[in-house]
């Protein structure tokens, strides 16, 4: 008997616990203190309060707890909350690829016209993420291609800068060259000119003593008209093109 009353004042105590601590947790989450209600609901031992604390933790905006809080959650009459709320915890955190399983368990449970909304949500968001990823491919590959051309493209004006100043220096080499060559040839011209202008310079005097020795005495140089047809003559069958004087004295 003894032991029967005191496993009742026990329960009692312990139902007279749970139901206080309810109505307390209950009143924070209605006035919007969520993360006190969580630690209130956490010290009661049920399904029901596992589901409100993971609720209060929604609600707080801690989703990574509710969501280890809605997975602990067994019980039979809770599965259909347990995963549409999974599914909104899922999508607020964005992991889309779990929170879209979840609406399908959901709707696995039972047709639920929210749950069937959220699930199209998320699969319009994914086909978007999906071809935001092809689009950020594509041109990833397009700017390396971009910069493999802009480098080629660099290269050969580098290239062809450096032929035209190559050619640019050639050019300017081989001016430089005829300017000389030319220089040179002025100079040999004058050279020659002035090596001719020197040799006429020479020949006056010679030719001066020639004329001197021909003309100094008219009566010595004087030759028969008949000596001088003779050496014509022979000068023609020779093809001498200039008058050779005779030599004087023979």
């Amino acid at each position: 008997m003894k032991k029967t009353l005191f496993l009742l004042l026990c329960a009692l105590n312990l139902f007279a616990f749970d139901f206080f601590t309810i109505k307390k947790a209950d009143t924070l989450y209605k006035n919007g203190q969520y993360l006190q209600a969580a630690r209130e609901y956490g010290k009661i031992n049920s399904q029901k309060a596992i589901y409100n604390a993971a609720n209060s933790y929604y609600k707080a905006g801690r989703y990574k707890q509710a969501i280890s809080l809605y997975n602990k959650i067994n019980k039979k009459d809770l599965q259909f909350q347990k995963f549409y709320n999974l599914g909104n915890a899922y999508a607020l955190d964005h992991q889309y690829e779990k929170a879209l399983h979840s609406y399908k368990k959901a709707l696995k449970i039972k047709k639920d016209k929210d749950a069937e909304y959220n699930l199209k949500l998320i699969e319009k968001l994914l086909k978007q993420k999906k071809q935001q990823k092809k689009n950020n491919k594509q041109n990833k590959k397009q700017n390396k291609k971009n910069k493999k051309n802009k480098k080629k493209n660099n290269k050969k004006n580098s290239t062809k800068n450096n032929k035209k100043q190559n050619q640019k220096g050639q050019n300017s080499k081989k001016s430089g060259q005829k300017k000389n060559n030319k220089k040179d040839k002025k100079t040999d011209r004058q050279k020659q000119q002035n090596e001719q202008t020197k040799t006429k310079k020479n020949k006056k005097p010679y030719n001066k003593e020639i004329k001197k020795e021909k003309f100094a005495k008219t009566k010595e140089t004087n030759t028969s008209d008949i000596r001088m047809q003779y050496f014509q003559k022979k000068l023609k069958n020779l093809n001498f093109n200039t008058l050779l004087i005779p030599i004087k004295g023979e």
